[in-house]
């Protein structure tokens, strides 16, 4: 029984390294041998063998005796002595179950023990959460403790049973995740074959790898994580920063002998891959994801040639604007608000619509590297540039490593590393093409191999027609790039005001046309996509009526269950430390996109509200029917209404120039030109509210000479001062 209430079996024996006799062994080490090397591969090898043996050297193996752990730390000897004594008087109350003067005593002993039990650990959490104060990473580790909702890893031990032994187990599971892309790929061997490759426009432009200096190094050392997994050298990014005085100029040389010469250090490319169970059977390797961990050496690296990548590509505007994924500036909002604006205008307009929304089976994994380093050559990355990122995706390994088995290493022949820097703008490099594609009357919507395509038209018998003429050429493309759709997983959504508008679902329906032609529907046997009536797109749920009835019900869904979280740490942390974790767990989910579906309806907000007063209440320990108004008040955080308007300020803020003969007009407020709607759907629009908001907001605030924080903060102070029914009735001024 004992077991059962410790949370995790710990480990007796761990390997305990000296970290200050390496950071002096380090300072004292003569690095000049590395600086007069012009070699890449010999010079960064030698620099990872010197640290690491010096690791090695002050690393020994410890072992921690089991009466030396501590489960509970905030129990004393005393607090021993005075369970063993109540747990003795229940014993013998258990043998004299008639005797009163003793059951009395018990009672009486038990209530006090459990009650001091209580208050010594809340005190002593509340001691350790006001020591983290001035340290985030250690107060959300506290914070989780205490909640209970610190993740536990556990290893991956059955898959060591998948062959005869252990090695050879780890041997096949790395066989396969090595060969993801690979086998996919088989599927368009006649591509590979062909050489069937995309055409592009060259750019005239080309890439210039200019060296970097000890500054630009430095700020990248700093801002790796400190915390993140060590590579297959073993050195840890916080020995990089703390001996970044001696290892600043080396690091720095071997960069820059890398850019000019154009060659990626071959100790760079080796990947440790850790197997993260999804779900269904732990026996099958396919219910596991890869994560590969990459030396920290190789990330500084990255880094400096991603940030001189992605400056080109922003400079020449080479990627489509229709590509939000891991680009500054844009986010997932853009492209859900994307998405939203173009049904919205279709609608109302007068036009039908659909979306079919793609899934793509290991985007990242089946990326042709042939195929990228030809659409990178045309975008103007060529010569020295060319040659370091066409030897950065060659000769890669990787190995899987369980516990402390490591399987043999296997080569990657397809797509961009997993864990890396540069995987991602790679990734864009290699898809832009399918956002540029050409579709009559249709608009398609990315962020990296989310993609969505949009389809209008007068009536549905001619939507349906483009949209199966438009998911033909998404599909002739994908196979081109050898990418695979995963059409069981790919579905459409018909948009319409009203149900009565929707077309019927046994008269239309697309097919993935495979076959040689896709106007032949009468005797084609290929495979129709799933029609859905809501879909989950980017963390939002999208439905056919753009009512958001789906995306309310799932973030009340999520809001509630903040309400355990809250309810184990108010004892323990003070209101201040509470409101923090609000900010980061609930409202975070509360205010994600809110600007797109916080204009909804008020009869589907009203559980989101509820929702939101019950986490508030748990918090401040107030009853149930405790004010409304003076709750937010004394908590001084605003309502869910508040937050939609709150963040469609804010986000019309950011899309608005400042001009300064605006403000020298008549009407110098009124910043925004007021949007006209015909509908109710439109009129909850944020193109529509946004203006509305903001031109009153500017009224009372003057936010539009002021950076977004300020106008945040000044934005916030002015709902605050305003009641529930304030903020309704400026909302329905501004859907009207």
């Amino acid at each position: 029984m004992e077991t059962l209430l410790r949370p995790n079996k710990r480990k007796t024996h761990f390997i305990k390294v000296d970290y200050s006799s390496i950071y002096t062994d380090i300072s004292n080490t003569d690095f000049s041998q590395i600086i007069d090397t012009s070699d890449p591969n010999v010079a960064s090898e030698m620099l990872i063998t010197r640290i690491g043996s010096l690791i090695q050297k002050h690393s020994r193996i410890m072992r921690t005796p089991s009466k030396q752990v501590i489960f509970k730390p905030w129990i004393t000897k005393g607090l021993l002595r005075c369970i063993r004594n109540r747990d003795s008087m229940r014993t013998q109350l258990k043998i004299n179950p008639d005797n009163y003067t003793l059951k009395v005593t018990y009672l009486r002993y038990r209530n006090f023990c459990n009650k001091l039990l209580k208050r010594l650990k809340h005190n002593y959490e509340n001691n350790k959460l006001r020591k983290a104060r001035n340290n985030p990473r250690s107060t959300w580790k506290i914070i989780k403790n205490i909640t209970h909702t610190d993740s536990i890893k556990k290893s991956p031990t059955e898959l060591l049973n998948i062959d005869r032994d252990n090695l050879t187990s780890v041997n096949r599971v790395n066989e396969y995740f090595s060969r993801i892309g690979s086998d996919l790929a088989l599927q368009f061997s006649s591509n590979i074959q062909n050489n069937q490759l995309p055409n592009h426009n060259i750019n005239a432009n080309s890439l210039v790898l200019l060296p970097t200096d000890e500054s630009e190094v430095e700020l990248i050392i700093r801002s790796l994580r400190k915390d993140a997994a060590v590579g297959w050298d073993a050195i840890p990014a916080h020995l990089l920063q703390k001996c970044s005085n001696t290892l600043v100029p080396i690091i720095t040389h071997i960069c820059n002998i890398s850019m000019a010469e154009g060659i990626f250090p071959k100790s760079f490319k080796r990947a440790v891959v850790h197997p993260i169970f999804k779900g269904g059977d732990r026996d099958s390797v396919n219910n596991y994801r890869p994560i590969s961990v990459l030396p920290a050496l190789s990330k500084i690296l990255e880094k400096l040639l991603n940030t001189r990548l992605t400056n080109f590509l922003q400079k020449n505007s080479i990627l489509a604007p229709n590509q939000f994924g891991f680009r500054v500036g844009m986010s997932t909002e853009d492209a859900v608000a994307s998405l939203v604006d173009e049904i919205v205008n279709s609608l109302e307009n007068g036009q039908k619509c659909l979306s079919i929304f793609l899934d793509l089976t290991k985007a990242f994994d089946t990326v042709s590297v042939p195929h990228l380093l030809r659409n990178m050559e045309g975008m103007g990355i060529r010569g020295y540039a060319l040659g370091i990122f066409k030897d950065y995706l060659s000769d890669r390994t990787q190995c899987v490593k369980i516990d402390d088995i490591v399987s043999s290493s296997e080569p990657l022949l397809f797509g961009v590393p997993q864990g890396s820097i540069l995987g991602p703008t790679l990734f864009l490099l290699y898809i832009n093409s399918l956002c540029t594609l050409s579709l009559p009357y249709s608009s398609i919507i990315t962020y990296a191999d989310d993609t969505a395509i949009l389809v209008r038209g007068s009536d549905w018998p001619l939507v349906f027609a483009r949209a199966e003429c438009a998911l033909s050429r998404v599909m002739q493309w994908l196979s081109n790039n050898l990418l695979t759709l995963n059409l069981k997983k790919t579905t459409y959504i018909t948009f319409s005001k009203t149900a009565k508008t929707q077309p019927p679902l046994e008269t239309f329906n697309i097919r993935a046309h495979t076959c040689s032609t896709y106007t032949s529907t009468d005797t084609c046997n290929c495979p129709t996509i799933l029609r859905s009536a809501h879909t989950k797109y980017l963390g939002v749920f999208v439905d056919s009526h753009i009512s958001w009835k789906y995306q309310l019900s799932n973030v009340t869904a999520r809001v509630r269950k903040m309400i355990y979280i809250l309810k184990k740490l108010r004892y323990a942390a003070d209101f201040d430390t509470l409101k923090s974790v609000y900010y980061a767990l609930c409202q975070s989910v509360l205010t994600y996109c809110i600007s797109i579906w916080g204009g909804a309806v008020k009869s589907y907000l009203l559980p989101l509200e509820r929702a939101q007063r019950a986490v508030l209440k748990v918090m401040t320990f107030r009853p149930l029917r405790y004010s409304t108004a003076q709750l937010y008040h004394e908590c001084e955080l605003l309502t869910v209404r508040q937050l939609f308007v709150l963040e469609t300020i804010c986000r019309k803020h950011i899309g608005l120039e400042y001009d300064i003969e605006v403000t020298r007009k008549r009407r110098a407020r009124k910043v925004c030109q007021a949007q006209s709607s015909r509908s109710a759907l439109a009129a909850r629009s944020f193109n529509v509210v946004s203006c509305h908001l903001y031109n009153v907001a500017n009224e009372y605030c003057d936010i539009y000479p002021l950076t977004r924080s300020q106008c945040k903060k000044r934005v916030t102070i002015w709902l605050l001062s305003k009641s529930y029914e304030d903020t309704e009735n400026l909302i329905k001024l501004s859907i009207l």
